[in-house]
């Protein structure tokens, strides 16, 4: 955590995101809450840090990484975000917040496990129907799902994580089967999207064949 912190301040950002799954299934698993809360509030940007709840952000029963509630749709644990909102980043739950009367954030619940009673979310037109397109629009997705979606709803610019670039072998071969875009940037329309294999990993405490990471983004305004 601390180095991942000190990468962060390196690049003076002036916006910091991330793209869910800041917890493992398990608010009790961290190791030292005070510790971690501390380095979050280290993070230097000029317009703060914002996030959106993955998968891995809900109690749940976990084994090698995997979980046992297909199907079903479990709360977001209150206990995760009320830590979260203490740590000073604001989390958005399919809504949008202007920034500086500049661009626009929008946040998306996860797909698969997006913490509501019947399991859905909104849906990304619903998210930017009444948004001021002439300002440029960043949504934060957990999994880099509905890219033609996001691009066909104005969205210049699609923030992701999720697939860890596979994380090791095989799943490393895996993740390019399931994802249109699995890692890195990828064009689609007048939208980017970005997917960083994150700093994190899930089961096997391991990589190979991948890096973990921060993902310095750097974005031009037109006018």
């Amino acid at each position: 955590m601390t180095k991942m912190v000190d990468l962060i301040n390196e690049q003076d950002a002036d916006l910091v995101v991330i793209a869910g799954d800041i917890f493992d299934n398990s608010y009790d698993s961290l190791d030292d809450p005070d510790g971690i809360k501390e380095q979050f509030h280290r993070i230097k940007s000029k317009y703060g840090v914002y996030a959106t709840m993955g998968n891995h952000d809900i109690e749940e029963k976990i084994l090698m990484g995997f979980t046992f509630s297909w199907g079903e749709s479990p709360a977001l644990s209150e206990q995760m975000q009320d830590f979260v909102d203490s740590c000073g980043i604001k989390v958005l739950y399919d809504e949008s917040v202007l920034v500086d009367n500049k661009f626009y954030i929008v946040g998306r619940r996860d797909r698969d496990k997006p913490g509501t009673d019947d399991g859905s979310r909104a849906s990304i037109d619903d998210l930017t129907k009444d948004l001021d397109k002439s300002k440029p629009v960043f949504v934060i997705a957990h999994e880099p799902d509905e890219l033609q979606e996001t691009a066909d709803a104005g969205a210049d610019l699609d923030l992701s994580g999720h697939t860890h670039d596979g994380q090791f072998f095989p799943l490393t071969v895996a993740v390019h089967m399931i994802w249109e875009n699995p890692y890195g940037e990828l064009k689609k329309d007048n939208m980017t999207s970005i997917v960083t294999s994150g700093v994190g990993v899930y089961g096997p405490f391991m990589r190979v064949g991948t890096h973990a990471e921060i993902c310095n983004i750097t974005v031009e305004f037109d006018g």
